[in-house]
């Protein structure tokens, strides 16, 4: 058996914890993007050296104003990827309505509890101590994320740092992504 087939007979939030690197960051800088009116392009800092830009199809949400000097919450290690040539760093947490056809609501998870370039982990589990790798984004949504009477979870577990927990404010039972 290979490493990756044990690691797929672990518990989802194991599995989780194992590939999937959620960093808190502050937006420093929101542009539209000049070729997707959907799209815009965030840069953030990260805690780390050098801030990181991610491109995300929230203009329908969000006016650039909700969304400056706010935390999220970054998957950090989402493989990147081009958004009508401009490319993505990673991408940001946001809940949905579970009862609604895709796309047509959106609550970005902002983080204020946490500072930015804390990791976020599964109830029970430590963040990594080695750097892990790219995950793609199949094997990323097949581990889901959801809300939960408020708060965010995978397989039962809730997300935390330093005692606190990542929560939703308007979805508080529904998907995330």
């Amino acid at each position: 058996m290979t490493p990756q087939e044990n690691l797929n007979e672990l518990p989802v939030a194991e599995q989780f914890s194992r590939r999937v690197i959620l960093k808190v960051s502050k937006i420093t800088k929101v542009e539209q993007h000049p070729e997707g009116t959907l799209l815009y392009i965030l840069t953030l800092d990260t805690g780390d050296e050098e801030p990181r830009q991610i491109v995300s199809s929230i203009v329908p949400f969000y006016k650039p104003e909700e969304l400056l000097n706010k935390n999220i919450v970054l998957v950090y290690n989402l493989k990147p990827a081009n958004f009508r040539g401009v490319r993505s760093n990673g991408m940001l947490l946001a809940a949905s309505d579970s009862n609604v056809a895709d796309h047509e609501t959106c609550e970005v998870l902002f983080a204020p509890q946490f500072e930015p370039g804390t990791i976020l982990e599964p109830e029970g589990f430590e963040p990594p101590e080695e750097k892990l790798c790219y995950v793609k984004p199949d094997k990323f949504f097949a581990m889901p994320l959801y809300t939960k009477d408020g708060f965010v979870e995978v397989d039962g577990k809730k997300l935390t740092a330093d005692g606190k927990y990542l929560t939703a404010e308007i979805y508080k039972n529904g998907s995330v992504g």
